[in-house]
C-alpha cells in the first residue's frame, strides 16, 4: 500500500476534479504491476496496473490488487466502472486504503467485489490515503473546495515591512516549497492590494514535473487591477472576482485581456464576499484552492470559517511591531476565542520552518 501511495502521489496536481489513486498487483509475493491516474479522463490506476502486468505477458489470476482508493462501480463521464474490469482480470483479493467519499461510489464499489466473489479487506493506510485527496474529499461531500492558507512571515509574524517592503523574507528554498502548493491547488486566491503592491505572476516556476498552473483569482470589488499586471499577462485564463458597482466598460476592457470578470453582491463593508467567491469556484469543479494573501484576504477567510488548513513559512528575521501582521483582525476579544490549529506538522530547511495544520 505505501507502494501505491507512492504512486498516487505522480498525479498531485494533475487529476482534479478526480482523486489520486495508485494501485499495485502482487503475485507470487511480487509487485507485477504498478498503476497511478495520470489526470482527468484518463485509465484509473487499476486499468494502467493491469495494463503494466500485462506488457510484461503476465495473467493476474489469483493476484491481489493494492488501490489507494475503493475502486469505482460506476460509469463516469470518460471512464467504465474498474469493479468490471477487476473481476474480469481475475484478481482474488483487493486490499482498499480508504472507501470512497463520492455517494456514487461509498461502499458499493467494495460491495460489488464482494458479489463477484473477491475477497476484499478495507482500511489499511487508510490515514494517508485519505489525507493525499482532503481536496477531492471535501469537494465530493460539499460542492467547495478545500481551502489552504499559506503565508510567509519572520519569525514575530510579519509579511511586510512599514514601507510595505515584503521581497524576499523567504528563501529561495521556501519559495519552492510555495509553489509546490501552488501546483497541487485549482487556483490561487490573493486579494488586489497584493497584485498593486508586489505584482505577482502567481504561477508554477521552482518545481519541475508536469505542471498544471492554477487558475489565479484576483478579489477586487472596485476594478482596480491595472491592465499590464504581470499575473494577466502570465496566464492564459484568470478570474477577477469583482463586486456589481463597477461600469461594463471595465468589464469589456478586461475581457479583451483574456480575464474572466465574475461580479458577486458586496459583503456589509462593500467587498467581495468570500465564501460566494468559494461557491463559485467550488460549481466551477474546483477542488482545491490556495489563499496567498495578503493579511486582510486572510483574515477574512478566516473570520468566516473557510479556511481547512494553514500552511506558514517563519524565515529567521524580525521587522517588529510597525512591520504588516501575517493576518489581519479577527475580532477576537480573549484567547479563550483564538483560532485553533490541530494535527500539527513541522518542517524545518536549513534556518526557516514551516508549520501546517488543520483549523
Amino acid at each position: 500500500m505505501k507502494e501505491a501511495l507512492r504512486l498516487a502521489l505522480r498525479g498531485e496536481g494533475c487529476t482534479s476534479p478526480n482523486p489520486m489513486v495508485g494501485a499495485v498487483c502482487v503475485l507470487g509475493g511480487q509487485i507485477v504491476g504498478r498503476g497511478y491516474h495520470k489526470k482527468a479522463g484518463s485509465p484509473h490506476a487499476e486499468i494502467e496496473a493491469f495494463l503494466d502486468a500485462a506488457k510484461k505477458g503476465i495473467s493476474l489470476k489469483g493476484a491481489t490488487l493494492y488501490v489507494t482508493l475503493e475502486p469505482c462501480c460506476h460509469t463516469g463521464k470518460r471512464t467504465p466502472p474498474c469493479t468490471d474490469a477487476i473481476a474480469a482480470s481475475g484478481i482474488s483479493d483487493v486490499v482498499v486504503g480508504a472507501i470512497d467519499p463520492n455517494p456514487k461510489v461509498s461502499g458499493k464499489g467494495v460491495a460489488k467485489l464482494r458479489e463477484n466473489g473477491i475477497a476484499v479487506r478495507t482500511g489499511v493506510l487508510e490515514r494517508e490515503c485519505t489525507e493525499i485527496n482532503e481536496f477531492f474529499n471535501k469537494h465530493i461531500i460539499s460542492g467547495l473546495p478545500f481551502v489552504i492558507l499559506k503565508c510567509a512571515s519572520t519569525v514575530d509574524g510579519k509579511i511586510a515591512s512599514a514601507t510595505g517592503d515584503s521581497k524576499w523574507i523567504g528563501s529561495v528554498r521556501q519559495r519552492k516549497m510555495a509553489h509546490r502548493l501552488r501546483k497541487k491547488a485549482d487556483a490561487v486566491i490573493v486579494g488586489i492590494n497584493t497584485v498593486l503592491e508586489d505584482d505577482p505572476g502567481l504561477d508554477v516556476r521552482l518545481v519541475g514535473g508536469t505542471v498544471r498552473q492554477p487558475v489565479p483569482v484576483i478579489m477586487d470589488s472596485k476594478l482596480r487591477i491595472p491592465p499590464e499586471a504581470k499575473v494577466l499577462r502570465t496566464h492564459s485564463r484568470s478570474i477577477i472576482a469583482t463586486t456589481k458597482r463597477p461600469g461594463k466598460l471595465e468589464e469589456k476592457r478586461f475581457r479583451e485581456l483574456g480575464a474572466e470578470i465574475l461580479r458577486l453582491e458586496s459583503d456589509a463593508t462593500g467587498r467581495v464576499p468570500a465564501a460566494d467567491l468559494l461557491r463559485e469556484l467550488g460549481a466551477e469543479g474546483m477542488c482545491g484552492v490556495l489563499v496567498e494573501g495578503g493579511s486582510r484576504v486572510g483574515a477574512c477567510f478566516l473570520r468566516e470559517g473557510l479556511v481547512d488548513k494553514v500552511v506558514f513559512f517563519y524565515a529567521p528575521k524580525i521587522i517588529g511591531g510597525d512591520g504588516v501582521s501575517m493576518v489581519g483582525n479577527l475580532g477576537k476579544q480573549s484567547i479563550e476565542d483564538a483560532i485553533n490549529i490541530k494535527n500539527i506538522k513541522v518542517r524545518r530547511f536549513g534556518d526557516e520552518v514551516m508549520i501546517e495544520g488543520y483549523i
